[in-house]
């Protein structure tokens, strides 16, 4: 009886200290509530996964929006038209390692429409620094590969808000 109890008060309180989650606005890092004026978007090379197109693509995708299937039948027309990374050293160790490096995604994206709206350009740059400790090359690379990923990511992000911003 008392297990039963004291099981009782621990989920109430649980439940109490959950209750204002729901009203501040709390969600996942990458979620994202998209309006449904992007519905009808197509991706030009969204297929091709390890680019910011394909992040892009299937970032929309999960968050409910109504892709077209091709650029015929589509409602706006968005095309990656530059994606590149830049590395730059900032600080090298006594033998010549780098110890802190630079990363810089640059990235430019035409959004067009099929009648009625002159097409939209953006460039847009993220950057991210990296501090090594200069014995483990592996995983400075492996970090790396994965900074690179976790910057796809974010520009997909700002791209989706900046085109939903837009598009009202």
């Amino acid at each position: 009886m008392r297990d039963r109890q004291s099981f009782r008060a621990a989920t109430v309180c649980l439940l109490l200290m959950l209750l204002p989650l729901t009203g501040c606005g709390f969600h996942l890092k990458g979620y994202q509530q998209i309006s449904p004026v992007l519905n009808g978007l197509y991706v030009v090379g969204g297929e091709q996964r390890d680019t910011l197109a394909g992040v892009l693509q299937r970032n929309l995708h999960s968050a409910g929006v109504k892709l077209a299937a091709d650029e015929t039948s589509a409602k706006y027309r968005l095309q990656i038209t530059r994606e590149k990374f830049l590395t730059r050293v900032l600080a090298v160790d006594a033998s010549g390692k780098a110890l802190d490096s630079e990363l810089e995604l640059q990235a430019a994206f035409r959004l067009s429409q099929a009648a009625g709206m002159d097409p939209l350009e953006e460039h847009l740059e993220l950057v991210r620094q990296l501090s090594y400790s200069g014995t483990d090359e592996l995983g400075q690379r492996n970090e790396s590969a994965l900074l690179s990923k976790d910057m796809r990511s974010d520009m997909a992000s700002q791209i989706i808000r900046l085109l939903q911003a837009r598009l009202k």
